[in-house]
């Protein structure tokens, strides 16, 4: 017993000992090259698409930074986070149908007047539809209240397709490209399809300029959209979004449902759906889940259209997600109208990427070690990784993956993750064959103790039977013995 009680404690050991060793940089499956300038106490880096596609976890958890010495060392690691805005205002604004502008022509068009204060005001009829190619738009008051981030244009047309190009001024003389846009109204199986925004670069200008590049539509009103004093500017979040393309949808056993996988756990937030065929408008929801097996849980809703209009053809926006590190999706079309015909859906998924800091301790070179199912991460909050910090964060940037012969940090135990799980194996099979053991010998002791008590008892006086026989036979003899005292005593009185 003494012997069993001291392989199970082994056993336990070993198994403890393997799950809470360290890692090192062989425990991982790819590594990459840090690239860094010496002298700083703190780097921070942008993690690439190659570093997401070779995690294991939806999480980033199996990610570590190692030294020379092939030490892991403290890091941190932040998603980014959407800045704090406060909701944008609508503001109603005058614009004025021009005809085409002459070359080299400066200041208000004809057809308009400025006042003392700026305000525009229409000195003649508009335009007739044939001669109106451009749109001046009065932003008014609302270019002193904050940054002008759209323009959204209400068309009373019930079917328009066509594109234009924004330019903004502050004295109607010089002229700086502001944005453009598709803008789409269609009626489609009772409802309306639309695209009537268009995204501006965030000029203060006074001045805005339509310019409607294939056919200008009836206007039934506009509005600025304007983003408070101090606000972010957020197409420079569009800027820092990373993108994996070429994502191909595999059909699946119903009709119009489609399968694909982004291939890693990447947060995305925009999800652009193209159609195979031009002409098509079909609804879609779209789901995710993070493992094959998984319920799906829903994403999103959208009706993805693609339009063809002439030499342009127009697309529906890419959809906008909550991050979500899932990595199957499902996509399910509504096929009462055709589907999506014949040919691929082709995917396209974007996000921000996260940043990586960690310390600079111990000797280079540094380098990245990610893809381990079994590791938790080992991040600590980027506060707590400052705390007394005086130094400056230097910017470091991921370099390419390295082979093993390449990693300086590598050790001779390229297999280690299999080599461990080997060995948790074993040890838990011979804990087990160990806690057997102790069952049987327990039982063992349990049942001996009844049977010596029992068994000799019966064995003997020659068994319960023989037991019962010789008590009968005793019996017998002690009757017959009294039967015969009587006889004897009369005899001798006789005699």
């Amino acid at each position: 017993m003494k012997h069993v009680l001291t392989v199970s404690g082994w056993c336990v050991a070993l198994v403890s000992a393997c799950a809470a060793a360290p890692a090192c940089a062989g425990d991982f499956a790819r590594h990459f090259a840090l690239e860094l300038q010496d002298g700083a106490a703190y780097y921070s880096v942008t993690l690439p698409a190659a570093v997401y596609a070779a995690s294991q976890r939806n999480d980033l958890g199996d990610l570590r930074v190692f030294n020379g010495a092939d030490e892991a060392v403290p890091y941190s690691l932040e998603a980014p986070r959407e800045p704090a805005r406060t909701p944008p205002t609508l503001r109603q604004v005058r614009w004025f149908p021009l005809r085409p502008a002459s070359p080299g022509r400066a200041g208000a068009p004809p057809g308009v007047t400025i006042a003392a204060d700026g305000s525009l005001h229409a000195s003649a009829a508009p335009p007739g539809r044939a001669q109106h190619d451009t749109d001046l738009v009065d932003a008014g008051t609302a270019s002193r209240e904050g940054r002008a981030s759209a323009l959204l244009v209400h068309l009373r047309d019930d079917n328009y397709q066509g594109r234009v190009s924004v330019e903004s001024s502050d004295d109607l003389r010089n002229w700086q490209p502001a944005g453009d846009a598709q803008l789409l109204k269609v009626n489609y199986n009772g409802s309306t399809l639309s695209q009537n925004r268009i995204e501006l670069n965030g000029a203060h200008a006074r001045y805005l300029r339509l310019r409607w590049l294939d056919g200008s539509p009836y206007v039934e009103t506009i509005d600025v959209e304007v983003q408070a004093a101090g606000a972010p500017h957020l197409p420079l979040a569009d800027t820092q979004r990373e993108w994996r393309e070429g994502i191909v949808a595999q059909a699946g056993p119903k009709a119009g449902e489609y399968f694909f996988s982004t291939g890693g756990p990447y947060p995305v937030d925009r999800l652009r759906l193209n159609l195979p065929q031009p002409n098509t408008v079909a609804p879609a929801i779209v789901y995710s889940r993070s493992q094959l097996g998984a319920a799906w849980r829903e994403v999103s809703r959208a009706t993805l259209f693609r339009l063809h209009n002439g030499e342009f053809e127009q697309n529906n926006l890419s959809l906008q997600l909550m991050p979500d590190s899932d990595r199957q999706w499902r996509v399910v079309v509504d096929t009462r109208n055709g589907g999506l015909g014949t040919g691929a859906l082709t995917v396209v998924a974007g996000w921000r990427p996260a940043t990586l800091t960690f310390v600079a301790r111990g000797s280079a070179p540094y380098t990245l070690g990610v893809g381990h199912a079994a590791m938790v991460s080992a991040a600590v909050d980027r506060d707590t990784l400052l705390t007394g910090a005086s130094s400056v964060v230097a910017t470091a940037r991921v370099g390419e993956a390295l082979k093993l012969a390449e990693n300086a940090n590598a050790q001779p135990t390229a297999n280690a993750p299999a080599y461990r799980r080997y060995m948790l194996w074993t040890a838990l099979i011979f804990a087990v064959g160990s806690l057997g053991a102790i069952a049987w010998r327990l039982a063992r002791t349990v049942v001996r103790p009844l049977s010596t008590a029992v068994v000799p008892r019966a064995a003997a006086s020659g068994g319960f039977d023989g037991a019962r026989e010789r008590r009968a036979n005793a019996s017998e003899a002690a009757n017959s013995e009294a039967d015969a005292a009587p006889s004897n005593s009369q005899g001798d009185a006789k005699g």
